[in-house]
């Protein structure tokens, strides 16, 4: 087994997330996640961020199956 330096940004951003982890550990899972959220959005906010607007929700049929396909029997299966 060889072994290999971690560069210090790893280090860092390691330090960083037990950090945060540190943070929010005595809370419950919804409220540890509501937090971070609540900060994130703080952050963003200092920094002149924007948010992208959201998704449009997909439409229900992508496609249409040609009717040639549509009346025809599955393949069977081979072993």
């Amino acid at each position: 087994m060889t072994s290999m330096k971690e560069s210090k940004a790893l280090i860092e951003v390691r330090k960083w997330k037990a950090e945060a982890w540190r943070e929010v550990a005595h809370l419950p899972f919804r409220e540890a996640v509501r937090k971070r959220l609540a900060d994130s959005s703080k952050v963003a906010e200092r920094l002149g961020l924007r948010y992208a607007p959201a998704a449009q929700k997909p439409p229900a049929v992508f496609a249409e199956t040609p009717a040639q396909y549509q009346t025809c029997r599955r393949p069977t299966k081979t072993k």
